[in-house]
């Protein structure tokens, strides 16, 4: 890990900045033309220089009749240990990229193991808009990024969308059961 990044996190201030504006001004829409966009090559403090991307994702905003949102314990860095909503990168699928609207239910089932129908048949609506000022989650790829031109050590900025789907009755009363990258659904 290099002195600029903290468990796969870019914590160096200026190029945080750099990068955000970079990815602002690249102005890449909603609705993903591409799982990640490259930007370009950029220049990091230790001399190195490694490529920069906007890499796409969706979450999942599980709500219940009872205000209650199901959400997940993370397995892995960034935030292994913490709380967050199911959610994960959008996959470009047999070279088609992924509509974000998908990627959240896919996340919603691998994550939390609620039954495709249950997601299939409610009431779903986008929260907001696709973020990409989020100089909080700026990462440093831990490895190749399959699906994508992302390789160890290339910089990447997460944009993401939320889609909140309402749930029928209690969160509690369905079975739900944590996999894929989640340690436990809350």
């Amino acid at each position: 890990m290099s002195d600029y990044a903290r468990d796969f996190i870019i914590i160096h201030p200026a190029l945080r900045r750099e990068i955000i504006a970079r990815v602002v001004a690249a102005n890449l829409g909603v609705n993903p033309a591409e799982a990640a966009a490259d930007l370009g090559r950029l220049h990091l403090p230790d001399g190195k220089m490694v490529g920069l991307f906007a890499r796409h994702a969706a979450d999942a905003l599980m709500l219940d009749e009872c205000g209650q949102v199901a959400l997940i314990t993370r397995i892995f860095a960034p935030g292994a240990g913490k709380l967050a909503l199911p959610g994960g990168f959008i996959d470009d699928i047999d070279g088609k990229v992924e509509a974000p609207l998908a990627a959240a239910v896919r996340e919603a089932i691998e994550e939390t193991g609620i039954a495709p129908e249950v997601l299939a048949g409610v009431a779903h609506f986008a929260v907001g808009t696709r973020l990409y000022d989020r100089p909080f989650d700026i990462r440093e790829a831990w490895n190749d990024l399959a699906g994508t031109n992302i390789r160890k050590g290339d910089v990447f900025s997460v944009s993401t969308q939320a889609f909140c789907f309402k749930i029928p009755g209690n969160l509690h009363d369905y079975h739900l059961q944590a996999g894929d990258d989640a340690k436990a659904v809350n």
